[in-house]
């Protein structure tokens, strides 16, 4: 039997995994370490970590899971206060495209847009409540209670405007106000340098940038401009953060219009009218200027004035512009056109003498009874038209008949609109033929039972000074680019009578100026000629005509030989006792626009004409 081996003295003798004690022959080399516990030694605390850990992953899974869907929920349908809140800080803005300026021809700006600063307030920053309108309203110049109410008037909201045009001084105090909550942004406004100059004809923008009113109202689709648009992030104080670039589009400029009006010569004339307007007590009054040839309007003036900077509080009367809307019986200034149709058919010679008797009233067949201012007896057809005759009118008048008659009022263009294309033109008013009776025929020839606008009447006499033809008026020359077509009219020349008849009626009526009633149009400088007009106002209430009310006219153009101007003024309604004539009240007013618009234009003076008249040839 074989007995077991003795441990050799270097081998342990404990188990592996226990720990062996040294023997005194062998000491340890070092101190026992001991070992970590294995987890499988404690399966149960194992099972424990795992099932925290995997708790810990579910809840942070469906936290993950309901942050998701509350984001989604934001973004396709959020909560009423968080929508607000949303659209305050990420939105898309429009940028407005600067409006086409309004130029004369010469370019002087007439209507411009510039950049302003509007100034608004964020009640929501607001530090100090119970100081904040006391030292806002100090600074800039309001009434604190003004301000408080402006604020109450719309609660919750963070944008409460307060004034759109800060001028300079109180963006200058603002600058040095530190006060949470009041801000400004820049904004677009429409400015008229020139303040009531052509005030009715320009027209006017509203608060929107839209043409309300005038030129500014018929040229919109050519003056503004096309809005851009941004989207941005802003803070809570509404400052931008960041603009997204694919959100952005830049806005286009409107196109600016060049107008045939000269600022210079508008000036002169409402100058005129004004001094006529006023020196004779007249409630209204209108005057235009406009080149024959063309028929350009170079001005066109309405009184009293009104100023497109200031339209809100204006009265809807003072911006309507009386020279193409408003219509009035032109009385003797319409005696010329029945006069030269009349010649040129033959129906009437020159130096035939036609009895307008020596009691200065005459009997129509039909027994009407037509009156002179003066009883003029025997006196030839040109004196008729000098003296202004209305006997000698309706004489020749009866011998043209109805239809003649009728068709020379068209043909002049009264009863129909001129073309201009300005807003609100009337056509005037031309009885149609098959309502006339035998009064039409006598009263027509001295501007009776018609009513005309200042710019017809404008118009038709321009007739004499453009060798018969008769040119549609335009105010609006072109826009200054030339890839845009302007919204204007194109000329239209229609011949109305033969340019020998036109040249001879011109002579006729520098009679009239020199000899005749429009004596106080004559001028040193410049040959004018023209007709006076001198007619009741019409009772629209009860009939017949107001006593002592009339409507004072003068139209007249120069020079004669080479006429580069034709200029008609009316005055509604001057005081009878200071002189109510068309000769008193407006023909100097006339002679002034053209003798100063001349000289602006460099036509030298001429000197005194040979006042023989020539010869007419028939045609």
């Amino acid at each position: 039997m074989t007995e077991p081996l003795a441990p050799h003295p270097a081998a342990p003798t404990s188990l592996p995994g226990q720990p062996h004690a040294p023997t005194a022959a062998t000491p340890a080399p070092y101190p026992p370490t001991p070992l970590a516990p294995c987890s499988v030694s404690d399966p149960l605390g194992a099972l424990r970590v795992l099932r925290v850990a995997r708790f810990a992953v579910g809840l942070i899974t469906l936290g993950l899971i309901a942050l998701l869907g509350r984001v989604v929920q934001l973004q396709t349908c959020p909560p009423a206060p968080i929508a607000k809140l949303i659209d305050s800080q990420a939105s898309t803005a429009s940028i407005p495209g600067r409006r086409g300026s309004l130029l004369d021809r010469h370019g002087r700006v007439l209507a411009t847009t510039h950049v302003a600063q509007r100034l608004y307030v964020d009640p929501a920053l607001i530090t100090d409540p119970g100081t904040f309108s006391e030292r806002l309203g100090h600074a800039l110049g309001y009434d604190p209670a003004w301000i408080e109410k402006k604020l109450s008037q719309r609660p919750g909201s963070r944008y409460v405007v307060l004034e759109d045009r800060l001028s300079d001084t109180k963006l200058a105090a603002l600058s040095s106000l530190d006060l949470p909550g009041v801000a400004t942004e820049p904004i677009l406004v429409r400015d008229y340098p020139h303040g009531p100059l052509a005030g009715q004809v320009i027209g006017f923008v509203g608060a929107e940038g839209k043409g309300l009113e005038g030129l500014e109202w018929t040229t919109d689709p050519c003056l503004a401009g096309q809005p851009g648009q941004v989207r941005r992030i802003r803070d809570a104080r509404r400052q931008t953060l960041w603009i997204d670039p694919a959100g952005y589009q830049p806005p286009v400029d409107g196109q600016p219009i060049q107008l045939s009006l000269d600022a210079v010569i508008q000036h002169i004339a409402e100058t005129e009218l004004q001094k006529a307007c006023e020196q004779f007590n007249a409630p209204s009054g209108q005057l235009i200027v406009m080149d024959p040839q063309t028929g350009e309007i170079l001005a066109m003036a309405n009184y009293p004035w009104f100023d497109p900077n200031s339209f809100a509080r204006s009265k809807p009367e003072q911006r309507r512009n009386r020279c193409v809307s408003d219509v009035f019986e032109p009385g003797s200034t319409f005696k010329p056109f029945v006069w030269s149709v009349a010649t040129q058919l033959g129906l009437a010679q020159p130096n035939e003498v036609i009895d307008c008797t020596t009691s200065g009233t005459y009997v129509t067949p039909e027994g009407r009874r037509l009156h002179d201012m003066h009883a003029h007896g025997l006196i030839t057809w040109d004196q008729v038209l000098i003296k202004s005759s209305n006997i000698g009118m309706a004489i020749v008048a009866q011998r043209m008949g109805p239809q003649r008659l009728h068709g020379a009022l068209c043909a002049f263009g009264f009863g129909a609109t001129t073309g201009s294309r300005l807003p609100g033109e009337s056509p005037g008013l031309v009885t149609p033929l098959k309502q006339w009776t035998h009064y039409s025929v006598t009263s027509v020839p001295m501007g009776q039972e018609v009513a005309v606008t200042p710019l017809q009447l404008a118009t038709a006499f321009a007739v004499f000074a453009n060798d018969g033809f008769r040119v549609t008026p335009t105010i609006a020359r072109r826009t200054l680019n030339p890839r845009v077509a302007p919204h204007v009219a194109t000329p239209i020349f229609e011949q109305i009578i033969t340019p020998a008849t036109a040249a001879y009626t011109r002579a006729v009526l520098r009679r009239v100026v020199t000899e005749g009633t429009g004596r106080r149009a004559d001028s040193p400088l410049y040959p004018i000629f023209g007709k006076t007009g001198t007619a009741q106002v019409a009772d629209r209430t009860h009939g017949g005509y107001l006593p002592d009310q009339y409507v004072s006219s003068f139209v007249g153009g120069a020079p004669v030989d080479a006429p580069r101007l034709v200029v008609a003024c009316v005055v509604h309604q001057p005081e009878k006792s200071k002189g109510y004539q068309g000769g008193t009240v407006a023909a100097p007013a006339v002679r002034a626009v053209v003798e100063q618009t001349l000289q602006y234009l460099g036509v030298p003076p001429q000197q005194p004409d040979d006042l023989t008249a020539p010869r007419l040839v028939q045609r």
